[in-house]
């Protein structure tokens, strides 16, 4: 991405400011891999699931043992409803700033970049993705942080590629399933009553699974069941879906190759989703 299409700012002095430089070599989440990030999108120059975004970003820095504080909170809910920007992806950045290995963060610096992006079309929704298992040999329990550490994620992602598919099902040694290396997994399963509706599933973030805001809205809108997944278990579902902020909810047409049976129950939720998009935006509390 070319620099001058992105923009950035910095929080400083208790405000965000336009920002020209980089993070400081000097700054731990550069050095270390240290910071913890949010991506917010922008739709029609709105800025969509702001809240939740805000709160999976003070629930990762406490965690981390990141400094997040009231009026930086405040802040980036202001800035994400009035900045006006075109369609893209709001990065927010939180950082452990400057200081020695394992040394306590006393002041998170904060940034923020924007960069235009593609969102998927309605063609594309209707095509959908072909996901590829990859068994994962990093530590599972934290696969699901959204952190500086992304070395595994885009491992599995790039293996996924190399055999044509677009993303993967990472899946650990035991053949748990924990989510998809960039996004969220949704899963329909059978139901086990006779003419019982299908059960919406997903991998529990106990077990690794990374949270999203974008699974959080799916929560909002149908019930969906945490449950322990196996690679067998999706074998036999009946259909899959990737959620994260920029694809929102992406139907899934294959697995490792094969056709799923229900293509119509993903992409009847990915057209809620858009119908979402196109009409909301950030509410400032």
């Amino acid at each position: 991405m070319s620099r001058s299409l992105s923009k950035t700012w910095r929080w400083m002095g208790g405000k965000l400011s336009p920002f020209d430089g980089t993070i400081p070599l000097a700054d731990r989440g550069f050095r270390y891999g240290q910071h913890v990030f949010e991506s917010v999108a922008i739709r029609d120059g709105r800025a969509l699931l702001v809240d939740e975004h805000v709160e999976l970003l003070d629930q990762a820095a406490k965690r981390q043992g990141l400094s997040f504080p009231r009026a930086l909170e405040v802040a980036l809910r202001l800035f994400a409803g009035k900045a006006h920007l075109a369609d893209g992806m709001l990065r927010l950045y939180l950082t452990a700033g400057p200081g020695a290995p394992g040394e306590r963060v006393k002041q998170s610096p904060c940034y923020l970049t924007w960069e235009p992006v593609h969102f998927p079309t309605a063609g594309d929704l209707r095509r959908g993705y072909a996901l590829h298992s990859v068994e994962l040999t990093a530590d599972g329990a934290t696969w699901g942080e959204k952190c500086g550490n992304y070395a595994a994620h885009l491992h599995a992602l790039k293996e996924a590629r190399m055999v044509g598919a677009d993303e993967a099902i990472v899946v650990d040694r035991k053949r748990s399933v924990l989510s998809c290396a960039m996004g969220n997994l949704l899963v329909w399963l059978k139901s086990s009553k006779r003419n019982g509706a299908p059960v919406l599933c997903t991998p529990p973030a106990s077990s690794g699974a990374r949270r999203g805001a974008l699974l959080t809205w799916v929560c909002g809108e149908t019930p969906v069941e945490e449950r322990d997944l196996k690679m067998v278990d999706l074998s036999r579902s009946l259909a899959l879906a990737v959620t994260n902020s920029r694809l929102g909810v992406m139907p899934v047409a294959l697995l490792d190759g094969k056709k799923l049976p229900d293509f119509n129950l993903s992409l009847s939720l990915a057209r809620e989703y858009l119908c979402f998009a196109s009409k909301s935006g950030q509410t400032l509390k």
